[in-house]
Protein backbone atom coordinates (compact mmCIF):
# COMPACT_ATOMS: atom_id res chain seq x y z
CA UNK A 1 0.00 0.00 0.00
CA UNK A 2 2.80 2.41 0.91
CA UNK A 3 4.58 1.59 -2.34
CA UNK A 4 1.40 2.39 -4.30
CA UNK A 5 0.94 5.72 -2.49
CA UNK A 6 4.57 6.67 -3.07
CA UNK A 7 4.36 5.82 -6.79
CA UNK A 8 1.15 7.83 -7.11
CA UNK A 9 2.75 10.86 -5.46
CA UNK A 10 5.76 10.66 -7.80
CA UNK A 11 3.50 10.51 -10.85
CA UNK A 12 1.52 13.50 -9.58
CA UNK A 13 4.72 15.47 -9.05
CA UNK A 14 5.85 14.62 -12.57
CA UNK A 15 2.46 15.62 -14.00
CA UNK A 16 2.50 18.97 -12.18
CA UNK A 17 6.05 19.60 -13.40
CA UNK A 18 5.04 18.99 -17.01
CA UNK A 19 1.84 21.04 -16.68
CA UNK A 20 3.35 24.14 -15.09
CA UNK A 21 6.58 24.07 -17.12
CA UNK A 22 10.10 24.33 -15.80
CA UNK A 23 12.44 27.28 -15.94
CA UNK A 24 15.50 25.70 -17.53
CA UNK A 25 18.96 27.24 -17.89
CA UNK A 26 21.06 25.57 -20.61
CA UNK A 27 24.78 26.42 -20.59
CA UNK A 28 27.17 25.56 -23.42
CA UNK A 29 30.39 26.57 -25.09
CA UNK A 30 30.04 28.11 -28.52
CA UNK A 31 31.98 25.30 -30.19
CA UNK A 32 29.91 23.29 -32.69
CA UNK A 33 30.34 19.86 -31.10
CA UNK A 34 29.07 21.17 -27.75
CA UNK A 35 26.39 23.69 -28.64
CA UNK A 36 24.62 21.71 -31.40
CA UNK A 37 23.31 18.76 -29.32
CA UNK A 38 22.30 21.05 -26.45
CA UNK A 39 20.39 23.29 -28.87
CA UNK A 40 18.58 20.20 -30.17
CA UNK A 41 17.69 19.33 -26.58
CA UNK A 42 16.49 22.88 -25.92
CA UNK A 43 14.21 22.75 -28.97
CA UNK A 44 12.64 19.56 -27.62
CA UNK A 45 11.65 21.32 -24.36
CA UNK A 46 8.54 22.81 -25.91
CA UNK A 47 6.56 22.80 -22.65
CA UNK A 48 9.25 24.58 -20.65
CA UNK A 49 10.83 28.04 -20.48
CA UNK A 50 14.39 27.69 -21.75
CA UNK A 51 17.19 30.22 -21.33
CA UNK A 52 20.13 29.27 -23.56
CA UNK A 53 23.46 30.74 -22.39
CA UNK A 54 26.42 30.37 -24.73
CA UNK A 55 29.25 32.20 -26.45
CA UNK A 56 28.83 34.34 -29.56
CA UNK A 57 30.80 31.71 -31.51
CA UNK A 58 27.64 29.57 -31.47
CA UNK A 59 26.22 31.84 -34.20
CA UNK A 60 28.75 30.26 -36.58
CA UNK A 61 27.09 26.87 -36.15
CA UNK A 62 23.44 27.57 -35.29
CA UNK A 63 20.85 29.89 -36.78
CA UNK A 64 19.05 30.97 -33.62
CA UNK A 65 16.84 33.32 -35.62
CA UNK A 66 15.44 30.35 -37.53
CA UNK A 67 13.93 28.93 -34.33
CA UNK A 68 11.22 31.14 -32.90
CA UNK A 69 9.43 30.26 -29.68
CA UNK A 70 7.93 32.43 -26.95
CA UNK A 71 9.43 30.10 -24.33
CA UNK A 72 12.99 30.21 -25.72
CA UNK A 73 15.59 32.95 -25.43
CA UNK A 74 19.34 33.20 -26.01
CA UNK A 75 21.80 35.18 -23.92
CA UNK A 76 25.50 35.48 -24.71
CA UNK A 77 28.47 35.51 -22.39
CA UNK A 78 29.80 38.59 -24.17
CA UNK A 79 27.44 41.17 -25.68
CA UNK A 80 30.10 43.41 -27.22
CA UNK A 81 29.93 44.13 -30.95
CA UNK A 82 33.25 42.44 -31.73
CA UNK A 83 32.71 39.35 -29.51
CA UNK A 84 32.03 37.06 -32.47
CA UNK A 85 35.21 38.15 -34.29
CA UNK A 86 37.30 37.70 -31.14
CA UNK A 87 35.93 34.21 -30.46
CA UNK A 88 36.38 33.15 -34.08
CA UNK A 89 39.96 34.37 -34.03
CA UNK A 90 40.61 32.46 -30.81
CA UNK A 91 39.12 29.32 -32.34
CA UNK A 92 41.28 29.62 -35.46
CA UNK A 93 44.42 30.05 -33.36
CA UNK A 94 43.58 26.92 -31.41
CA UNK A 95 42.84 24.93 -34.57
CA UNK A 96 46.09 25.98 -36.21
CA UNK A 97 47.98 24.52 -33.25
CA UNK A 98 45.94 21.30 -32.97
CA UNK A 99 46.21 20.65 -36.73
CA UNK A 100 49.98 20.11 -36.63
CA UNK A 101 50.69 18.80 -33.11
CA UNK A 102 49.54 15.89 -31.00
CA UNK A 103 46.90 16.47 -28.36
CA UNK A 104 49.42 15.76 -25.59
CA UNK A 105 51.92 18.29 -26.91
CA UNK A 106 49.35 21.05 -27.24
CA UNK A 107 47.40 20.23 -24.05
CA UNK A 108 48.64 23.37 -22.21
CA UNK A 109 47.40 25.53 -25.10
CA UNK A 110 44.06 23.68 -25.16
CA UNK A 111 43.57 24.14 -21.41
CA UNK A 112 44.35 27.85 -21.63
CA UNK A 113 42.00 28.32 -24.59
CA UNK A 114 39.15 26.49 -22.88
CA UNK A 115 39.71 28.48 -19.69
CA UNK A 116 39.38 31.69 -21.72
CA UNK A 117 36.07 30.40 -23.13
CA UNK A 118 34.67 29.08 -19.86
CA UNK A 119 35.47 32.03 -17.61
CA UNK A 120 33.09 34.57 -19.24
CA UNK A 121 30.36 31.93 -19.45
CA UNK A 122 30.66 31.23 -15.70
CA UNK A 123 30.63 34.96 -14.94
CA UNK A 124 27.48 35.42 -17.01
CA UNK A 125 25.92 32.37 -15.35
CA UNK A 126 26.54 33.80 -11.89
CA UNK A 127 24.97 37.16 -12.81
CA UNK A 128 22.00 35.34 -14.33
CA UNK A 129 21.48 33.19 -11.21
CA UNK A 130 21.62 36.27 -9.00
CA UNK A 131 18.72 37.85 -10.90
CA UNK A 132 16.57 34.86 -11.90
CA UNK A 133 15.38 31.58 -10.44
CA UNK A 134 15.64 28.31 -12.33
CA UNK A 135 14.25 24.85 -11.62
CA UNK A 136 17.10 22.97 -13.31
CA UNK A 137 20.43 23.74 -14.97
CA UNK A 138 21.59 21.73 -17.99
CA UNK A 139 25.27 22.22 -18.78
CA UNK A 140 27.95 20.93 -21.11
CA UNK A 141 30.41 18.66 -19.32
CA UNK A 142 33.38 20.94 -20.10
CA UNK A 143 31.89 23.88 -18.16
CA UNK A 144 33.64 23.03 -14.91
CA UNK A 145 32.11 24.60 -11.82
CA UNK A 146 28.44 24.38 -12.81
CA UNK A 147 27.73 21.48 -10.37
CA UNK A 148 29.15 23.63 -7.56
CA UNK A 149 26.81 26.49 -8.50
CA UNK A 150 23.88 24.07 -8.52
CA UNK A 151 24.83 22.78 -5.08
CA UNK A 152 25.10 26.34 -3.78
CA UNK A 153 21.65 27.23 -5.15
CA UNK A 154 20.05 23.83 -4.37
CA UNK A 155 19.12 23.41 -8.04
CA UNK A 156 19.09 19.99 -9.77
CA UNK A 157 22.07 19.69 -12.11
CA UNK A 158 22.08 17.88 -15.46
CA UNK A 159 25.36 17.38 -17.33
CA UNK A 160 25.44 16.66 -21.06
CA UNK A 161 28.34 14.69 -22.47
CA UNK A 162 28.66 14.24 -26.26
CA UNK A 163 30.97 11.27 -25.74
CA UNK A 164 31.77 9.14 -22.69
CA UNK A 165 35.25 7.67 -22.95
CA UNK A 166 36.42 4.72 -20.81
CA UNK A 167 38.56 5.70 -17.84
CA UNK A 168 42.25 5.45 -18.65
CA UNK A 169 42.93 4.48 -15.01
CA UNK A 170 40.84 1.32 -15.31
CA UNK A 171 43.28 -1.08 -16.94
CA UNK A 172 40.52 -3.59 -17.64
CA UNK A 173 38.99 -1.16 -20.15
CA UNK A 174 40.32 -0.10 -23.57
CA UNK A 175 42.50 3.01 -23.51
CA UNK A 176 41.39 5.39 -26.27
CA UNK A 177 44.84 7.00 -26.40
CA UNK A 178 46.69 3.72 -26.89
CA UNK A 179 43.91 2.54 -29.25
CA UNK A 180 43.54 -0.80 -27.48
CA UNK A 181 40.29 -2.68 -28.01
CA UNK A 182 38.13 -5.09 -26.02
CA UNK A 183 39.65 -7.99 -27.97
CA UNK A 184 43.14 -6.88 -26.95
CA UNK A 185 42.27 -6.77 -23.26
CA UNK A 186 41.45 -10.47 -23.13
CA UNK A 187 45.23 -10.95 -23.09
CA UNK A 188 47.48 -10.21 -20.13
CA UNK A 189 50.10 -8.62 -22.37
CA UNK A 190 47.63 -5.95 -23.51
CA UNK A 191 46.65 -5.13 -19.93
CA UNK A 192 50.30 -4.75 -19.02
CA UNK A 193 50.72 -2.52 -22.08
CA UNK A 194 47.78 -0.43 -20.83
CA UNK A 195 49.62 0.13 -17.53
CA UNK A 196 52.90 1.02 -19.25
CA UNK A 197 51.17 3.35 -21.72
CA UNK A 198 49.26 5.20 -18.99
CA UNK A 199 52.44 5.67 -16.96
CA UNK A 200 54.29 6.91 -20.04
CA UNK A 201 51.51 9.33 -20.94
CA UNK A 202 51.24 10.60 -17.35
CA UNK A 203 54.99 11.20 -17.06
CA UNK A 204 54.92 13.14 -20.32
CA UNK A 205 51.77 15.12 -19.58
CA UNK A 206 52.04 16.15 -15.91
CA UNK A 207 55.08 18.46 -16.22
CA UNK A 208 53.22 20.35 -18.95
CA UNK A 209 49.78 20.78 -17.45
CA UNK A 210 50.53 21.26 -13.72
CA UNK A 211 52.13 24.73 -14.20
CA UNK A 212 49.27 25.71 -16.52
CA UNK A 213 46.59 24.62 -14.05
CA UNK A 214 48.40 26.46 -11.26
CA UNK A 215 48.47 29.65 -13.34
CA UNK A 216 44.75 29.31 -14.18
CA UNK A 217 43.61 29.16 -10.54
CA UNK A 218 43.60 32.99 -10.13
CA UNK A 219 41.34 33.28 -13.20
CA UNK A 220 38.48 31.44 -11.48
CA UNK A 221 35.38 33.70 -11.29
CA UNK A 222 35.12 35.86 -8.17
CA UNK A 223 31.95 37.87 -8.59
CA UNK A 224 30.96 39.93 -5.52
CA UNK A 225 27.95 38.38 -3.83
CA UNK A 226 26.91 34.95 -2.57
CA UNK A 227 29.14 33.15 -5.09
CA UNK A 228 32.36 35.01 -4.31
CA UNK A 229 34.13 32.08 -2.57
CA UNK A 230 32.37 29.32 -4.50
CA UNK A 231 35.16 28.43 -6.94
CA UNK A 232 38.09 27.14 -4.94
CA UNK A 233 40.52 24.35 -5.75
CA UNK A 234 39.09 22.30 -2.89
CA UNK A 235 35.50 22.65 -4.09
CA UNK A 236 36.44 21.83 -7.68
CA UNK A 237 38.32 18.68 -6.69
CA UNK A 238 36.13 17.33 -3.90
CA UNK A 239 32.60 18.44 -4.77
CA UNK A 240 30.12 15.55 -4.58
CA UNK A 241 27.15 17.13 -6.29
CA UNK A 242 24.61 14.58 -7.53
CA UNK A 243 24.26 15.28 -11.25
CA UNK A 244 22.25 13.47 -13.90
CA UNK A 245 24.59 12.69 -16.80
CA UNK A 246 23.02 12.46 -20.26
CA UNK A 247 25.24 10.99 -23.00
CA UNK A 248 24.25 11.66 -26.60
CA UNK A 249 26.03 8.76 -28.24
CA UNK A 250 25.36 5.04 -28.84
CA UNK A 251 25.92 2.99 -25.71
CA UNK A 252 27.94 0.41 -27.65
CA UNK A 253 30.22 2.87 -29.45
CA UNK A 254 32.80 2.91 -26.68
CA UNK A 255 32.80 0.39 -23.86
CA UNK A 256 29.91 1.54 -21.60
CA UNK A 257 30.72 2.88 -18.15
CA UNK A 258 29.76 0.75 -15.21
CA UNK A 259 26.05 0.71 -14.37
CA UNK A 260 25.03 3.99 -12.73
CA UNK A 261 21.52 5.27 -12.14
CA UNK A 262 22.78 8.84 -12.59
CA UNK A 263 24.11 8.09 -16.09
CA UNK A 264 21.89 7.63 -19.17
CA UNK A 265 22.87 6.74 -22.74
CA UNK A 266 20.25 8.35 -24.98
CA UNK A 267 21.58 7.98 -28.52
CA UNK A 268 21.51 10.96 -30.86
CA UNK A 269 20.33 14.41 -29.79
CA UNK A 270 18.51 15.55 -32.91
CA UNK A 271 14.98 16.63 -33.73
CA UNK A 272 14.24 14.75 -36.96
CA UNK A 273 10.77 16.30 -37.21
CA UNK A 274 12.35 19.67 -37.92
CA UNK A 275 14.78 18.53 -40.64
CA UNK A 276 13.26 20.21 -43.67
CA UNK A 277 15.15 20.36 -46.94
CA UNK A 278 15.33 23.83 -48.41
CA UNK A 279 14.39 24.29 -52.04
CA UNK A 280 17.96 24.78 -53.27
CA UNK A 281 19.80 23.66 -56.37
CA UNK A 282 21.93 21.28 -54.23
CA UNK A 283 18.92 19.63 -52.61
CA UNK A 284 17.22 19.17 -55.97
CA UNK A 285 20.45 17.62 -57.29
CA UNK A 286 20.55 15.17 -54.35
CA UNK A 287 16.90 14.20 -54.81
CA UNK A 288 17.41 13.55 -58.52
CA UNK A 289 19.99 10.79 -57.92
CA UNK A 290 19.12 7.06 -57.78
CA UNK A 291 18.83 5.24 -54.46
CA UNK A 292 22.15 4.50 -52.75
CA UNK A 293 24.28 6.13 -55.41
CA UNK A 294 25.98 9.05 -53.58
CA UNK A 295 29.23 9.17 -51.64
CA UNK A 296 28.83 12.22 -49.43
CA UNK A 297 31.95 13.73 -47.86
CA UNK A 298 32.27 16.47 -45.24
CA UNK A 299 35.11 17.24 -42.88
CA UNK A 300 33.65 19.56 -40.28
CA UNK A 301 34.30 23.23 -39.77
CA UNK A 302 37.77 22.86 -38.28
CA UNK A 303 39.69 20.32 -40.39
CA UNK A 304 42.44 21.49 -42.74
CA UNK A 305 43.33 19.14 -45.60
CA UNK A 306 46.94 19.39 -46.78
CA UNK A 307 47.94 19.21 -50.45
CA UNK A 308 49.17 15.59 -50.36
CA UNK A 309 46.12 14.33 -48.51
CA UNK A 310 43.76 16.19 -50.82
CA UNK A 311 45.56 14.84 -53.88
CA UNK A 312 45.45 11.21 -52.71
CA UNK A 313 41.84 11.60 -51.58
CA UNK A 314 40.63 13.07 -54.88
CA UNK A 315 42.55 10.60 -57.05
CA UNK A 316 41.24 7.68 -54.98
CA UNK A 317 37.63 8.89 -55.23
CA UNK A 318 37.98 9.57 -58.97
CA UNK A 319 39.36 6.05 -59.52
CA UNK A 320 36.36 4.64 -57.67
CA UNK A 321 33.97 6.60 -59.89
CA UNK A 322 35.76 5.28 -62.98
CA UNK A 323 35.49 1.68 -61.75
CA UNK A 324 31.76 1.86 -60.99
CA UNK A 325 28.70 2.93 -62.91
CA UNK A 326 25.99 5.32 -61.69
CA UNK A 327 27.98 6.33 -58.61
CA UNK A 328 28.00 9.99 -57.61
CA UNK A 329 30.32 12.11 -55.46
CA UNK A 330 29.25 15.04 -53.28
CA UNK A 331 31.88 16.89 -51.23
CA UNK A 332 31.20 19.78 -48.85
CA UNK A 333 34.41 21.75 -48.29
CA UNK A 334 35.03 24.89 -46.27
CA UNK A 335 36.73 27.75 -48.08
CA UNK A 336 40.35 26.75 -47.31
CA UNK A 337 39.80 23.13 -48.30
CA UNK A 338 37.75 24.20 -51.34
CA UNK A 339 40.68 26.27 -52.59
CA UNK A 340 43.03 23.35 -52.00
CA UNK A 341 40.72 21.12 -54.05
CA UNK A 342 40.88 23.57 -56.95
CA UNK A 343 44.67 23.58 -56.82
CA UNK A 344 44.87 19.77 -56.78
CA UNK A 345 42.47 19.34 -59.72
CA UNK A 346 44.40 21.95 -61.71
CA UNK A 347 47.65 20.03 -61.12
CA UNK A 348 46.29 16.67 -62.30
CA UNK A 349 47.85 15.43 -65.50
CA UNK A 350 45.60 12.43 -66.08
CA UNK A 351 42.92 13.53 -68.56
CA UNK A 352 40.57 10.72 -67.51
CA UNK A 353 40.70 11.82 -63.87
CA UNK A 354 40.16 15.48 -64.78
CA UNK A 355 37.27 14.53 -67.04
CA UNK A 356 35.38 12.60 -64.35
CA UNK A 357 35.95 15.33 -61.76
CA UNK A 358 34.50 17.94 -64.15
CA UNK A 359 31.42 15.81 -64.85
CA UNK A 360 28.68 17.91 -63.19
CA UNK A 361 26.25 15.00 -63.19
CA UNK A 362 28.53 12.67 -61.20
CA UNK A 363 30.63 15.11 -59.15
CA UNK A 364 29.50 18.11 -57.14
CA UNK A 365 31.73 20.19 -54.85
CA UNK A 366 29.97 22.57 -52.45
CA UNK A 367 31.82 25.39 -50.72
CA UNK A 368 30.80 26.11 -47.12
CA UNK A 369 28.13 24.58 -44.94
CA UNK A 370 25.35 22.32 -46.21
CA UNK A 371 22.28 20.76 -44.59
CA UNK A 372 24.18 17.67 -43.47
CA UNK A 373 21.36 16.05 -41.48
CA UNK A 374 18.97 16.40 -44.39
CA UNK A 375 21.54 15.00 -46.83
CA UNK A 376 22.31 11.97 -44.62
CA UNK A 377 18.60 11.36 -44.30
CA UNK A 378 18.19 10.86 -48.07
CA UNK A 379 17.96 7.37 -49.56
CA UNK A 380 20.22 8.43 -52.42
CA UNK A 381 23.21 8.67 -50.03
CA UNK A 382 24.97 5.38 -49.33
CA UNK A 383 28.40 6.21 -47.81
CA UNK A 384 29.57 9.06 -45.60
CA UNK A 385 33.22 10.18 -45.87
CA UNK A 386 33.90 11.94 -42.56
CA UNK A 387 36.56 13.51 -40.36
CA UNK A 388 35.18 11.39 -37.49
CA UNK A 389 33.98 14.17 -35.22
CA UNK A 390 31.56 12.70 -32.69
CA UNK A 391 28.65 14.84 -33.89
CA UNK A 392 29.03 13.76 -37.52
CA UNK A 393 29.50 10.10 -36.55
CA UNK A 394 26.33 10.09 -34.46
CA UNK A 395 24.34 11.65 -37.32
CA UNK A 396 25.68 9.13 -39.83
CA UNK A 397 24.97 6.13 -37.61
CA UNK A 398 21.50 7.42 -36.74
CA UNK A 399 20.55 7.63 -40.43
CA UNK A 400 22.17 4.27 -41.22
CA UNK A 401 25.12 5.34 -43.39
CA UNK A 402 28.43 3.39 -43.31
CA UNK A 403 31.45 5.61 -42.73
CA UNK A 404 34.86 6.04 -44.35
CA UNK A 405 36.98 7.72 -41.67
CA UNK A 406 39.59 10.35 -42.41
CA UNK A 407 40.53 11.70 -38.93
CA UNK A 408 42.61 14.84 -38.38
CA UNK A 409 43.15 15.45 -34.65
CA UNK A 410 41.87 15.17 -31.07
CA UNK A 411 39.57 12.19 -30.34
CA UNK A 412 38.94 11.56 -34.05
CA UNK A 413 41.63 8.86 -34.25
CA UNK A 414 40.04 6.88 -31.41
CA UNK A 415 36.65 7.31 -33.08
CA UNK A 416 38.03 5.97 -36.37
CA UNK A 417 39.48 2.84 -34.75
CA UNK A 418 36.18 2.24 -32.94
CA UNK A 419 34.26 2.54 -36.23
CA UNK A 420 36.44 -0.19 -37.74
CA UNK A 421 36.16 -2.45 -34.67
CA UNK A 422 32.37 -2.16 -34.70
CA UNK A 423 32.34 -3.04 -38.42
CA UNK A 424 30.29 0.08 -39.24
CA UNK A 425 32.92 1.52 -41.55
CA UNK A 426 36.52 1.70 -42.77
CA UNK A 427 39.39 4.04 -41.95
CA UNK A 428 42.14 5.67 -43.99
CA UNK A 429 44.11 5.97 -40.74
CA UNK A 430 46.09 2.86 -39.81
CA UNK A 431 47.49 3.00 -36.24
CA UNK A 432 51.24 2.54 -35.73
CA UNK A 433 52.74 -0.38 -33.86
CA UNK A 434 52.23 -0.48 -30.06
CA UNK A 435 55.93 0.20 -29.54
CA UNK A 436 55.89 3.38 -31.66
CA UNK A 437 52.70 4.49 -29.95
CA UNK A 438 54.33 3.99 -26.55
CA UNK A 439 57.34 6.10 -27.51
CA UNK A 440 55.22 8.93 -28.87
CA UNK A 441 51.70 8.60 -27.36
CA UNK A 442 48.70 9.60 -29.48
CA UNK A 443 50.71 11.55 -32.04
CA UNK A 444 49.03 10.67 -35.33
CA UNK A 445 48.37 14.05 -36.96
CA UNK A 446 50.97 13.48 -39.67
CA UNK A 447 49.79 10.04 -40.79
CA UNK A 448 49.60 9.40 -44.53
CA UNK A 449 47.52 7.30 -46.90
CA UNK A 450 47.67 6.53 -50.61
CA UNK A 451 44.98 6.94 -53.26
CA UNK A 452 44.58 3.16 -53.61
CA UNK A 453 43.62 2.99 -49.92
CA UNK A 454 40.77 5.44 -50.58
CA UNK A 455 39.52 3.43 -53.55
CA UNK A 456 39.74 0.08 -51.75
CA UNK A 457 38.01 1.25 -48.58
CA UNK A 458 35.15 2.91 -50.43
CA UNK A 459 34.79 -0.14 -52.69
CA UNK A 460 34.70 -2.47 -49.66
CA UNK A 461 31.79 -0.53 -48.13
CA UNK A 462 30.04 -0.22 -51.48
CA UNK A 463 30.10 -3.93 -52.31
CA UNK A 464 29.79 -5.54 -48.85
CA UNK A 465 26.38 -5.36 -47.14
CA UNK A 466 27.82 -6.57 -43.82
CA UNK A 467 28.81 -3.05 -42.83
CA UNK A 468 25.42 -1.65 -43.78
CA UNK A 469 23.67 -4.23 -41.59
CA UNK A 470 25.94 -3.39 -38.64
CA UNK A 471 25.10 0.30 -39.06
CA UNK A 472 21.37 -0.43 -39.19
CA UNK A 473 21.55 -2.37 -35.92
CA UNK A 474 23.30 0.54 -34.23
CA UNK A 475 20.77 2.96 -35.71
CA UNK A 476 17.96 0.89 -34.19
CA UNK A 477 19.72 0.95 -30.82
CA UNK A 478 20.07 4.74 -30.95
CA UNK A 479 16.44 5.31 -31.88
CA UNK A 480 15.31 2.93 -29.16
CA UNK A 481 17.37 4.92 -26.60
CA UNK A 482 14.97 7.84 -27.08
CA UNK A 483 17.16 10.82 -27.95
CA UNK A 484 15.95 14.29 -27.00
CA UNK A 485 12.41 13.13 -26.22
CA UNK A 486 13.69 10.69 -23.63
CA UNK A 487 16.18 13.27 -22.34
CA UNK A 488 13.36 15.72 -21.59
CA UNK A 489 11.47 12.99 -19.71
CA UNK A 490 14.57 12.12 -17.69
CA UNK A 491 15.11 15.77 -16.78
CA UNK A 492 11.46 16.24 -15.76
CA UNK A 493 11.59 13.13 -13.58
CA UNK A 494 14.93 14.19 -12.05
CA UNK A 495 13.50 17.59 -11.11
CA UNK A 496 10.33 16.00 -9.70
CA UNK A 497 12.56 13.96 -7.36
CA UNK A 498 14.47 17.11 -6.30
CA UNK A 499 17.62 15.93 -8.05
CA UNK A 500 18.05 12.80 -5.94
CA UNK A 501 18.06 9.33 -7.53
CA UNK A 502 19.63 7.50 -4.60
CA UNK A 503 16.36 5.66 -4.02
CA UNK A 504 17.16 3.67 -7.19
CA UNK A 505 20.58 2.57 -5.96
CA UNK A 506 20.93 -1.23 -5.99
CA UNK A 507 21.09 -2.60 -2.46
CA UNK A 508 24.43 -4.21 -3.25
CA UNK A 509 26.02 -0.79 -3.94
CA UNK A 510 24.93 0.58 -0.54
CA UNK A 511 26.91 -2.04 1.38
CA UNK A 512 30.44 -1.38 2.68
CA UNK A 513 33.31 -2.85 0.69
CA UNK A 514 34.00 -5.74 3.09
CA UNK A 515 30.34 -6.77 2.93
CA UNK A 516 30.12 -6.50 -0.88
CA UNK A 517 33.14 -8.78 -1.17
CA UNK A 518 31.82 -11.00 1.66
CA UNK A 519 35.16 -10.66 3.46
CA UNK A 520 33.49 -11.00 6.88
CA UNK A 521 31.85 -14.31 5.93
CA UNK A 522 35.09 -15.50 4.35
CA UNK A 523 36.91 -14.72 7.61
CA UNK A 524 34.38 -16.43 9.89
CA UNK A 525 33.41 -19.41 7.74
CA UNK A 526 36.71 -20.21 6.02
CA UNK A 527 39.78 -18.53 7.47
CA UNK A 528 39.01 -19.07 11.18
CA UNK A 529 38.01 -22.77 10.88
CA UNK A 530 41.07 -23.55 8.78
CA UNK A 531 43.30 -21.70 11.24
CA UNK A 532 41.80 -23.55 14.21
CA UNK A 533 42.12 -26.89 12.45
CA UNK A 534 45.77 -26.29 11.60
CA UNK A 535 46.43 -25.21 15.19
CA UNK A 536 44.86 -28.38 16.62
CA UNK A 537 46.75 -30.64 14.19
CA UNK A 538 50.04 -29.00 15.09
CA UNK A 539 49.29 -29.21 18.81
CA UNK A 540 48.41 -32.89 18.57
CA UNK A 541 51.57 -33.63 16.67
CA UNK A 542 53.69 -31.96 19.36
CA UNK A 543 52.05 -33.84 22.25
CA UNK A 544 52.14 -37.32 20.67
CA UNK A 545 54.66 -39.60 22.58
CA UNK A 546 57.69 -40.81 20.76
CA UNK A 547 57.76 -44.58 20.25
CA UNK A 548 60.77 -46.31 21.68
CA UNK A 549 62.55 -48.66 19.36
CA UNK A 550 64.90 -51.53 20.33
Amino acid sequence: MLTYIRSTCLLMLLYLTQTNGLNVLVISLGLGGHVTPLFELAKAMQNHNVTFLTGKLAQSYINFDGFTSSSFRVIYSNDSSNALLVERSREQELLSVVATRSILDCMPIILTAFADMISPILNKTIHTLMNERFDVIVSSTVIVGVPILCEKMSIPCVIHNPGAFPSILDFNLPNIFSLTTTKDLTQLSSRLYNVAFTLRMTIRLLPKIVPVLYSLIPSLPRVPGPFYDTFTVRSLLFSKTKCLHLISMPMRFFVPNYSNYYLKYLGAFMDVTRIDGQDTDLNRWVKSKPSKSIIYGAFGSTSLITYNRMRNLIIGLADFLLQTNDTVLLLALRSTNFNMYQVVVKDLYDDELRSILHDKYRVRIEEGFVQQKWILQQDSVKIFLSHCGMGSLVESLYFGKPIVCMPFNMEQFANAITVVNLDVGKSLFIPPSPWRSLINPYNFVNYTFISASVTNNVMALWMNETHEKAVMFMSLEMKYAGGTKRAVQEIEFFVALNGDLDRFAPFHSTLPLYQRCMLDLLLICVVLPITMLLFLIRRCCKNSPKQKRD
